[in-house]
């Protein structure tokens, strides 16, 4: 049985609640925003390049925050998301 849809929009405000937008830009293209999860305690860099449609989630540590905020996709390879693994993936010769 599913939940109803008000039980699931009352989970998503708790959800959303719980996310901090600590840092966020975006600059050619690409949106980068670091996130702070109150409930899991976890800091999040998200990025997406709208030329190549390429997508990162990079779960950081408080000492290297600031770097893979500024530099993202040069740790993509740690990047939670599919989307990204996979499109990089069909790219190689």
């Amino acid at each position: 049985m599913s939940s109803s849809p008000r039980l699931r929009t009352s989970r998503h405000r708790e959800d959303m609640r719980n996310l901090v937008d600590l840092a966020s830009r975006r600059a050619g293209g690409i949106e980068v925003v670091l996130i702070w999860n109150r409930t899991a305690e976890t800091l999040v860099v998200f990025a997406h390049d709208d030329r190549t449609d390429e997508e990162v989630a990079i779960t950081v540590s408080g000492d290297e925050a600031s770097e893979v905020y500024r530099h993202p996709f040069a740790y993509a390879y740690r990047s939670m998301s599919k989307s990204l693994r996979t499109n990089r993936q069909s790219r190689r010769p």
